[in-house]
């Protein structure tokens, strides 16, 4: 019996969840349902899979009723883990790779004011300056989400998906797997720092990290605070609007422009100019803002 204070009840491996979709029938089942209109009879479904045992389709049809596939008085319909599954593998991630040419995108160098250019590979697209070779980005993008976009047109959307995963773990989840997300402002002193951070370039910088399933990646101060509701509305006082304009096309954001102003507690300050106005937030280890004023 489930703890008075327990949420989730039943806990199923990693190995046994693969194991129920792992049949060309079951995935066949579950890609059929997610296609239909409306819930299906054990018949029409099994015409739609084209399985001509009726007897093995039903042992197939039966490991996934309850998890993935739900059974109601009007038929066979697909349960919302059932069409996770579906959407991962439509998204490409496990079944499609990104290959083409690389196209310029629009913006300059922070380091070196070099042209940007977007740079495919099997994982995603990274951005890149042509001149110096500073990487800006290289998010890992299901190839999926390419589809029927022109190449010109695929850096907008690769920073739209950087936008996402941002906009998610500012709510605290994991983009990857929804599990709770870590995040905090490491300095070099701290024990868990990553190595190359040693202060000389950069003061501090941002970590997330997935307790689930182990997902983590890291961030300069100035692109992790995008998303405060204080940084979107100084942005669009200012004709800005940080939904459609990349990130790289902001002259701001740079690494050394973050300062630690006290390491216990942390406290960093992160100045924001736009025109002739900047706005200054504070924020602390966790990245929650606790003062902002602008000068």
């Amino acid at each position: 019996m489930a703890d008075d204070d327990e949420i989730v009840v039943e806990h199923l491996s990693t190995e046994m969840a693969f194991e129920l979709v792992a049949h060309e029938t079951r995935l066949a089942i579950l890609e059929v349902l997610n296609t239909a209109d409306q819930p299906l009879s054990f018949g029409e479904l099994r015409n739609r899979v084209g399985a001509d045992d009726p007897g093995g389709f039903n042992y197939h049809l039966n490991k996934l009723v309850d998890r993935f596939v739900t059974n109601g008085e009007q038929g066979y319909k697909l349960a919302d883990p059932g069409r996770r599954v579906v959407g991962g593998i439509l998204s490409g991630g496990y079944s499609k790779a990104l290959d083409a040419d690389p196209v310029p995108v629009d913006g300059t160098c922070s380091e070196c004011d070099g042209q940007l250019e977007a740079q495919f590979h099997a994982g995603g697209i990274r951005i890149v300056c042509h001149d110096c070779e500073f990487e800006f980005t290289d998010p890992q993008i299901p190839a999926g989400v390419f589809e029927g976009i022109a190449r010109e047109d695929a850096p907008l959307v690769a920073d739209q998906w950087v936008k996402r995963i941002h906009s998610v773990a500012e709510y605290g989840f994991c983009y990857n797997c929804d599990g709770r997300l870590d995040r905090e402002v490491v300095l070099p002193s701290d024990d868990h720092a990553p190595d190359w951070l040693t202060g000389e370039d950069l003061e501090a910088t941002v970590i997330y990290d997935c307790q689930r399933c182990g997902v983590s990646w890291q961030s300069i101060l100035p692109y992790a605070i995008l998303h405060h509701p204080a940084v979107i509305a100084f942005h669009y006082e200012h004709g800005i609007d940080l939904r459609t304009t990349p990130d790289w096309s902001l002259d701001w954001p740079t690494s050394g422009i973050s300062h630690v102003v006290n390491s216990d507690p942390v406290h960093v300050e992160i100045p924001i100019s736009l025109d002739d106005e900047t706005l200054l937030l504070t924020a602390d280890r966790h990245l929650d803002v606790i003062s902002q004023r602008t000068k």
